[in-house]
């Protein structure tokens, strides 16, 4: 493929996009993985880069989620977090962590679900330990696994 037609299925990929009523744009980080992830756990993917990443049902009244994703050997990371904006974690209802194939980015591999509390009280734990310069918090795999519910495949 050249990339003439790549540019021609990414233009018909924003123009699906647009008429799914998504405002972000097309290549925001994060953006795919999440219409990825609530495509398999039939969530609706919020349509603006601002709020939770998802709801569980199309009338944004309902339970909110954020995803986290990262690809085989990486860790999840919440970026640009600190002691005065947990709101963005207490806003959730829960969360969902994607574990993203190595070789392969869009293929989901493993969705676990965790809840906000535990979410939170980590957070606050590895803040309470971090330098003031970092503002990135990292959850690995492992404790994703001891700490939450494989919620996909099921």
């Amino acid at each position: 493929m050249d990339n003439k037609r790549m540019v021609e299925l990414l233009n018909e990929l924003n123009v699906e996009k647009d008429k799914l009523g998504f405002e972000q744009d097309l290549l925001t980080p994060g953006f795919l993985k999440e219409v990825i992830i609530g495509g398999h756990l039939g969530h609706h993917v919020h349509r603006t880069k601002h709020g939770p990443d998802a709801y569980s049902d199309d009338s944004e009244d309902a339970e909110c989620y954020e995803y986290l994703s990262c690809k085989q050997g990486g860790t999840f990371q919440l970026d640009r977090i600190h002691e005065d904006n947990l709101y963005r974690i207490t806003r959730n209802d829960a969360f969902f962590f994607a574990l993203f194939s190595k070789e392969n980015a869009l293929e989901a591999v493993q969705i676990y679900r965790i809840e906000t509390d535990v979410v939170l009280a980590e957070a606050k734990r590895k803040i309470a330990n971090m330098s003031a310069s970092s503002k990135h918090i990292g959850y690995g795999l492992k404790w994703t696994k001891a700490n939450g519910t494989l919620v996909w495949p099921n």
